[in-house]
């Protein structure tokens, strides 16, 4: 059995048009719909209980957070796999099976990694290493001049082969409630951004893998809710950078890297604040741009 856990807030219609089209596309064994709903007041909740009656809403008088609304929907739920869903993607026929197969042929699999394809039909980056603090702070445009499918993300790299990876962006990966028991559920101390990474480090750290499927594809609309809170995104993403990082080093470095992070993160909140940056469709997270 599959559980799918969506975590929305204010996902207006592309959570219905989610939710949709992983029923008219859905995986070849039992599965259910967990909905975790971060006190929306757009009116989604209704909508998707309208629609689709058979999904279970967890409706939260606040805003949990990203990382513990998906630890509410995993605990809800004792199916063998979880499928951590954004609210922005559209399934398509096989997906699902797709990275059930590989988590059956890959038993240290605890994650696999759904490919991203933009609306328009470009491929999004959804994949890298576990990222270097220098990568961290200098950001994708720097990666970018890299020219390499090295790094925190491999921008380069055409997503055509099933691989054990450092990490994926977590719009839609499966995982493992064996890998689960073992590392623990996602760490609430990260508000929004990171959590999948440092997910993935643990795994790593207990000897589990992250594995990429390209045989997974779906949709990425992307950018639903971060669109809707630039600024607190950035904020809340440097947050989980510097939480990130400072459970890897000791405390003597967590000035220092409190000022590198705090830095980075009041120039890019005063590029969004003066509109000289913004959100682009379709990016990977993880406070990187």
């Amino acid at each position: 059995m599959v559980t799918v856990v969506i975590v929305n807030w204010n996902g207006g219609d592309e959570i219905v048009e989610c939710v949709g089209s992983f029923h008219d596309a859905p995986p070849s064994v039992p599965w259910e719909i967990v909905v975790v709903d971060n006190a929306s007041t757009d009116g989604s909740p209704a909508l998707i209980r309208a629609a689709f009656p058979d999904v279970r809403i967890i409706a939260n008088t606040t805003n949990r957070g990203l990382a513990a609304a998906n630890n509410q929907g995993m605990a809800s739920s004792a199916a063998p796999f979880i499928l951590i869903s954004n609210p922005d993607i559209i399934y398509k026929p096989g997906a699902v099976d797709a990275l059930l197969d590989l988590m059956a042929r890959r038993t240290r699999a605890a994650f696999a990694v759904a490919r991203l394809m933009r609306p328009s039909g470009v491929l999004q980056t959804s994949a890298g290493d576990l990222p270097t603090l220098g990568e961290a702070l200098l950001g994708r445009a720097w990666q970018r001049r890299r020219n390499t499918s090295r790094g925190f993300w491999w921008d380069d790299w055409a997503h055509d082969e099933e691989r054990v990876i450092g990490h994926g962006m977590e719009a839609c990966f499966l995982v493992r409630r064996e890998a689960i028991r073992d590392i623990g559920m996602q760490d609430e101390r990260f508000p929004l951004d990171w959590e999948g990474i440092d997910w993935s480090a643990s795994a790593a750290a207990a000897g589990w893998e992250v594995w990429f499927c390209p045989e997974g594809e779906v949709v990425h609309i992307g950018g639903v809710t971060l669109r809707q809170a630039q600024l607190r995104w950035v904020i809340r993403s440097h947050q989980g950078m510097y939480r990130y990082f400072a459970k890897r080093r000791p405390v003597l470095w967590r000035p220092l890297l409190a000022l590198a992070v705090g830095t980075r993160g009041l120039v890019k909140a005063a590029a969004v604040a003066t509109g000289r940056w913004s959100y682009r469709q379709g990016e990977p997270s993880a406070g990187t741009g």
